[in-house]
């Protein structure tokens, strides 16, 4: 049946009943307004809408630099997590979840929104990164801008080399921290023992999960979650969508509005299932 409205939020004119976990995410999102939590520039809402209007009287504001981004053409408030949210779960939550119903609504939608609220904060931080690409070579990307030339932005702010990284350290965190530790490995610590004997075989476990998840062989999957996903998520989602943040930032930080393709709800190559390489 229908929620209702989420408490202390904003009413808006839109008749489109909200998800469980839209409910608790507009909920979870006023609660964070009223400890300051939007005033920082590294944290968006996915309902700025319903949040409260005004700021909240009971902490006294903060004082953050003003020169972090810049306000020109509206370039410090993109904001692209309607497009995130919607490729979380049509996407994300399909590739990382097995089909069913395990009856843990209330703990799953907190799982889902503390992840939320991490995969915004890294997207967005392209914000950050554009404002320095820019800083570097301003001409170049106002000249861009001015020929109506995306294509180009794009491409002058790619880093290959540095997108293949964070590719091969997304597989080996999700390989190491997604696995049950190799328990059956390590020496039962006795009284007087050294140290030295465990802290080998936590680093051989950790060595061994390293080479499983960087092996081109294909095998059963490690840990709850395949790293290889954890990866294509990376590929396919984060780094696109960041560096459409990108895209659409320096557009407006060189005072024009970003094509369509670059709009807030959408992402410019659409992506509706991971590519599992």
């Amino acid at each position: 049946g229908d929620l209702g409205l989420p408490m202390e939020s904003t009413p808006v004119n839109d008749d489109t009943e909200l998800s469980f976990l839209e409910y608790f995410l507009v909920g979870t999102e006023v609660l964070h307004c009223g400890v300051r939590r939007y005033t920082s520039p590294e944290e968006h809402p996915f309902f700025p809408e319903r949040l409260p209007q005004g700021p909240m009287d009971a902490l006294p504001l903060l004082d953050y630099p003003t020169d972090l981004l810049s306000g020109v053409g509206g370039a410090n408030k993109v904001n692209f997590n309607a497009v995130l949210l919607d490729k979380y779960i049509n996407v994300i939550v399909p590739a990382v979840s097995t089909p069913g119903d395990d009856e843990q609504h209330g703990s799953t939608v907190l799982c889902d929104i503390a992840a939320l609220q991490a995969l915004s904060r890294r997207v967005h931080y392209g914000k950050f990164v554009a404002e320095s690409k820019y800083r570097g070579d301003p001409q170049a990307y106002q000249k861009l801008v001015d020929a109506n030339d995306p294509d180009g932005v794009m491409k002058l702010l790619t880093n290959e080399a540095v997108e293949e990284q964070v590719l091969r350290r997304a597989r080996l965190k999700a390989a190491t921290y997604g696995r049950e530790p190799m328990l059956s490995s390590i020496p039962t610590p006795t009284s007087g023992c050294d140290d030295t004997a465990i802290l080998a075989a936590a680093a051989a476990a950790a060595v061994v999960a390293a080479v499983e998840a960087l092996s081109e062989k294909k095998g059963k999957q490690i840990g709850k979650v395949d790293p290889v996903v954890i990866e294509s998520v990376y590929r396919d989602i984060v780094i696109p969508l960041t560096k459409d943040i990108e895209v659409a930032y320096l557009f407006r930080r060189c005072g024009k509005e970003p094509p369509p393709e670059y709009a807030s709800d959408r992402m410019s190559v659409d992506v509706t299932s991971l590519n599992v390489k």
